[in-house]
C-alpha cells in the first residue's frame, strides 16, 4: 500500500474508489478474473468505516463467521483482496473530477485525484456511504458535551470499561454496541424515543435477552432532555416521547454512545454527472451508473429493494459486470481445436 499516486501513463483494467469491505471485494472479483485493478481512498488506512468507525465492533451479517471483529474482518479481506492478487492501494488520494479520452484500444476512463491522473478501462465506485458525518441528536444540543462524555464513534472498547453507558439510537449500531459493551461497561442502559427499532430481529432479541436479565436498562419511548455533571456527564434527565402516563426518569452515566447514524455526503462525485436519489447513486440491475464505463456497489447506491448491508455490498460487488469491460491486459486463453468454443472476449 501507498500514499503516492499511481503512475499516470499507466492503464489498468479497474480502479476501485474505496478501500472498505465492498472496495476490498470489488478488487477480489477482479482478480477472480484476472484483470488489472487498483484500489484508491482518501483515508489514510484500508477498511473504510470498519477501520474508522468501529475497529472493535462484531459484525454478524458476513456469512460464514458467527460473529466476526470489524478489523478483523479487513484483515482477512486484505489477505483475500490485496495480498492474494497483489493489488496496489494509494491511500490519502481523493478523486476529485472525472473525464473520458481515447487511445488505440478504446476509452478510457481519467481520475482527476489530489494526487495526479490515474487512468483505467473503468471505474468501480464503492465509496460506502461516501464522506461520513455522524448525525447530531435531534432537539438538545450535545455540543458543550463531546469530549467530556458524549461520543460518537468508539476506537477502542477499553475507553468504556468499568464506566455507566447510556446508548442512544434504535438502528443495528446500538444494538449492537448494547451487545458488545455487556462485558466491558459497568452498566448498560439503552435510549429511543420510539418503541420500534430498525436492527435486525435477531440482535433486538439477543438485546431483550439481556433486559429481561437485568444486564441492559430499556427507555423506551424517551428522549434526552438535561444532562449535568461537573468535569463530564454525571446524570441525564430522559423525558417521555408522546406517552403522558410515562414519568421524567433520571439516570446516572458517565458515558453518553449516540448511535444516530450517518450523514450521506457524496462529496466531489456529485458533481460528476451521476443520477441521484437521497444521497445515493442510482445503479441498474447490472450495478451500472448514467456514467460511461462507470460502475458502483455497496452502501453509496440506491436501486428498487436495496439493503445496506455488508453482506449485500459482497453480493453487489460480485455482481460488477467486470466480463463486460475492454479488459485489454489480459490474454485470451488458447484451447486445442476442436476441444470446446472460446469464451466471450473479456
Amino acid at each position: 500500500m501507498s500514499t503516492t499516486a499511481p503512475d499516470p501513463n499507466e492503464v489498468l483494467d479497474i480502479t476501485v474508489i474505496g478501500a472498505g469491505p465492498v472496495g476490498l471485494s470489488a478488487a477480489f472479483w477482479a482478480g477472480m478474473r484476472e484483470a488489472s485493478v487498483r484500489i484508491i481512498d482518501s483515508l489514510p488506512e484500508i477498511g473504510g468505516q470498519l477501520t474508522t468507525l468501529y475497529p472493535e465492533k462484531w459484525i454478524f451479517d458476513v456469512p460464514g463467521h458467527t460473529k466476526i471483529m470489524a478489523k478483523d474482518l479487513v484483515g482477512q479481506l486484505k489477505q483475500q483482496a490485496l495480498e492474494q492478487f497483489d493489488v496496489p492501494v494509494h491511500l490519502e488520494t481523493t478523486a476529485e473530477k472525472i473525464s473520458w479520452e481515447e487511445d488505440d484500444e478504446g476509452r478510457i476512463v481519467v481520475l482527476h485525484t489530489d494526487r495526479g491522473e490515474i487512468r483505467s478501462r473503468a471505474v468501480v465506485i464503492a465509496g460506502g456511504h461516501g464522506a461520513f458525518e455522524p448525525k447530531k441528536l435531534p432537539g438538545f444540543d450535545m455540543t458543550p458535551w463531546e469530549g467530556r462524555g458524549a461520543h460518537y464513534l468508539v476506537g477502542e472498547k477499553e475507553f468504556f470499561n468499568g464506566k455507566r453507558v447510556m446508548i442512544v439510537g434504535g438502528g443495528d449500531s446500538a444494538f449492537d454496541w448494547a451487545l458488545n459493551l455487556l462485558d466491558t461497561a459497568e452498566s448498560i442502559t439503552l435510549v429511543h424515543r420510539r418503541d420500534g427499532f430498525r436492527a435486525h430481529e435477531a440482535t433486538i432479541a439477543q438485546v431483550m435477552e439481556q433486559v429481561e436479565a437485568g444486564r441492559v436498562t430499556l427507555r423506551i419511548p424517551y428522549e434526552i432532555s438535561e444532562i449535568e455533571g461537573a468535569d463530564g456527564v454525571e446524570k441525564v434527565t430522559l423525558s417521555p416521547v408522546g406517552d403522558d402516563t410515562l414519568e421524567t426518569v433520571v439516570d446516572e452515566a458517565d458515558a453518553v454512545l449516540l448511535q444516530l447514524g450517518f450523514k450521506t455526503a457524496l462529496g466531489p462525485l456529485k458533481e460528476w454527472g451521476f443520477e441521484v436519489q437521497k444521497g445515493a447513486l442510482v445503479v441498474d440491475p447490472l450495478m451500472n451508473t448514467s456514467l460511461e464505463n462507470v460502475w458502483a456497489c455497496g452502501d453509496i447506491t440506491t436501486f428498487d429493494g436495496k439493503l445496506k448491508l455488508i453482506a449485500t455490498g459482497f453480493a453487489e460487488s460480485a455482481s460488477v459486470p467486470t466480463q463486460r469491460f475492454n479488459l485489454s491486459t489480459r490474454p485470451t486463453p488458447e484451447f486445442p481445436a476442436g476441444s470446446r468454443a472460446k469464451p466471450e472476449t473479456l
